[in-house]
């Protein structure tokens, strides 16, 4: 508990401690808690970390930024980014943030994001000087628990965790590795003795054109709205209510760390006039549980945890051979472009899908084939956006959407899916409610507002139904989900907001004799204060509640203040939390976005009765080696002493550029 007790002196100390725009370790945790609740671990977001980082130290010239750099940023829409490009090409240089109040759509609080990530320079860097860079990170991380290392004994290997990347980048090139062996997973032993667990290199170059490019090893592709093909992060229902276009992005080197959401092999992007083509095969081998009945393999799911440490999960690793073959291609003209898309799954095994009547509509097989149709463009000042899809079985989809500016203080976006039951594609992540694009019909409308100064307000409103049974169902169900946030800074140094959220839907319910819906309520109620004390010191405060009904009630109250410190000047920061959370059970779980080591980051969900504390130490050593450490502990309370219990975890990390 003597970390505990050094969370709570900070915090005291810096109460007696007189500010400065936004860090970039706000502005990140403010985006990537608006969605992080939805994501299992850091390996889908890892990419919006490496760009935000790669550009608060490296700021991108607002001048020369092409549409793909802009994108890079995380922080603009599709609205924003066509109305800069235009602003550009209209009155030429831009020399200071106060001039981009003059492109539309561009409001203060999206210019206070910018300011730590965007230079005005105008000139390109000399032809003769190539810059390139190494990054080298080695991380790794151990739970400790006062139950014990129970479930230890049932694998291979000892409960670290190892990770390790090295990426260089040049002038057109990049490449690199990324190698990662998981908790309980054996290190040059056993059925590791090659060492990491998973390893996966990547590489990309420019290829005579400035806009073509080869990607060789992983790598990513997102096209459309994700009806068709979309890996990897994706923004969906979060407090930025309007940001509701995806920005398709191509094709993208892979670096990250989930071991099967992904492609291996190779691809192209090829440019002509207003025409771009993007061609990929892929040959990759995924995790799976598979049969053998009459010398034919068969596949009921995929192994997803990327684990690999007792004998099932081992047996599983590698098992299923995929193959993936595709390409798009878009064709943009003034402020429009549409774009085909179409991908050819294939196994070397038949999956075939168990009995229950949820899976009765979804293909089956060794192969799977899938086409788009998408679209986007501005017709006067409304953007509309879209993507309708076809597949096996001649499943369609569906989805469309605009955005606008009804008053020259608000910004309205709204969203339509009619996705029917025979719909489906191994790589689809649109814009919905369901985690697997299928089966849905819903309406969504957002909007945000700026009533007076200093004050917005966003709102969002999602209407939904699926007209057959889903895992959590047992019949037909439908749904809505509603959530609206005023925020006030009456100056830079402070900040509130107020955040109100309820989903309402209908879940399974099981009782010795009957199955069916009931109806589900789920409400949190959000109050959030930051405030920079001085430029060295800045805290935040946060208190939420959260109600459930179901069959039963439940209820649950999360309560914490963050301590940041960073001296003017010095080569090191640190930052904590403590935190106390009671909650009746884990239906009415609160969760909460930590600071973490670089390219990293923690959402847990916190239920039951406890307190959760941890601190960060950032050091670095000249310029070219910095270290992290994260200690963390939760103590979970119980009614008796007996069954209280204390998790534990140490991470590290050293990053060396050269």
């Amino acid at each position: 508990m003597k970390q505990i007790f050094l969370l709570i002196l900070i915090s005291g100390l810096a109460v007696f401690s007189n500010a400065q725009n936004p860090k970039v370790t706000q502005i990140t945790e403010d985006l990537l808690e608006s969605v992080g609740e939805n994501m299992s671990d850091d390996s889908d977001i890892q990419e919006i970390l490496d760009d935000l980082e790669g550009f608060s130290q490296n700021p991108l010239k607002i001048n020369l930024a092409s549409r793909d750099d802009l994108l890079r940023l995380h922080l603009l829409s599709e609205v924003q980014i066509n109305n800069l490009i235009a602003y550009r090409a209209k009155t030429g240089t831009i020399y200071s943030l106060y001039e981009l109040a003059a492109v539309d759509e561009f409001t203060p609080d999206v210019m206070q994001k910018l300011e730590s990530f965007i230079s005005f320079d105008i000139l390109e860097p000399q032809s003769g000087k190539k810059r390139s860079s190494t990054d080298l990170f080695v991380r790794s991380n151990r739970t400790f628990s006062s139950t014990g290392q129970a479930d230890q004994a049932k694998y291979e290997g000892s409960p670290e965790r190892y990770y390790a990347r090295l990426k260089h980048v040049s002038h057109g090139m990049e490449y690199g590795v990324v190698a990662e062996k998981d908790p309980g997973e054996a290190f040059f032993r056993r059925s590791n003795k090659q060492g990491f667990d998973y390893t996966n290199a990547f590489a990309n170059f420019r290829l005579g054109h400035k806009d073509s490019r080869i990607y060789v090893g992983g790598y990513h592709v997102r096209f459309g709205q994700g009806l068709v093909a979309w890996q990897g992060f994706s923004m969906g229902k979060s407090a930025e209510t309007t940001q509701v276009s995806r920005s398709d992005q191509g094709i993208k080197s892979y670096s990250s760390t989930d071991e099967n959401q992904f492609f291996r092999g190779v691809a192209g992007r090829f440019s002509y006039r207003n025409f771009t083509f993007y061609s990929f095969l892929s040959r990759h081998r995924l995790d799976a549980s598979l049969d053998t009945l009459d010398v034919q393999r068969y596949f009921g799911a995929f192994q997803t945890s990327g684990y690999h440490r007792t004998g099932s999960e081992i047996a599983g690793e590698n098992s299923l051979e995929q193959f993936v073959g595709g390409g798009h291609a878009t064709y943009s003209h003034n402020q429009w472009s549409f774009g085909l898309t179409s991908v050819y799954t294939r196994f070397d095994a038949i999956m075939d899908r168990s009995d229950e009547p949820y899976n009765q509509f979804l293909p089956a097989g060794k192969d799977n084939l899938v086409a788009g149709f998408d679209w986007k463009g501005s017709v006067k000042k409304i953007f509309f956006f879209g993507e309708a899809a076809i597949g096996k079985n001649s499943g369609k989809a569906l989805l469309a959407g605009a955005m606008m500016k009804p008053a020259s203080n608000a910004e309205l976006s709204l969203v339509y899916r009619n996705i029917n039951k025979t719909y489906f594609s191994f790589f689809s992540n649109a814009f919905t409610e369901s985690s697997r694009t299928n089966d849905e019909h819903g309406l969504y409308l957002g909007l945000k507002v700026f009533p007076v100064s200093r004050w917005i307000l966003w709102v969002y409103a999602d209407f939904f139904q699926h007209q057959w049974l889903k895992y959590t169902t047992s019949a037909p169900s439908s749904g809505t989900e509603f959530l609206a946030q005023v925020s006030y800074s009456p100056s830079l140094r402070t900040s509130f907001y107020l955040r109100f959220f309820q989903e309402e839907k209908e879940q399974r319910l099981i009782t010795e004799s009957l199955r069916y819906n009931e109806q589900q309520l789920i409400n949190r109620l959000r109050l959030n204060y930051n405030h920079d004390l001085t430029q060295q010191v800045s805290l935040k405060s946060r208190i939420e509640f959260s109600f459930y009904s179901k069959q039963s009630n439940e209820k649950g109250i999360l309560i914490y203040q963050d301590v940041a410190f960073k001296p003017l000047q010095k080569s090191f920061s640190m930052n904590g939390r403590f935190a106390f959370y009671s909650t009746d059970g884990y239906n009415s779980r609160l969760y909460a976005y930590e600071n973490d080591l670089l390219y990293s980051f923690s959402v847990p969900a916190l239920y039951g009765k406890g307190i959760r504390a941890y601190f960060n130490l950032q050091q670095k050593f000249g310029n070219q080696f910095t270290l992290w450490l994260k200690f963390a502990t939760t103590h979970q309370f119980a009614s008796t002493s007996v069954d209280s219990s204390t998790k534990s975890e140490v991470k590290f990390q050293v990053r060396y550029q050269f």
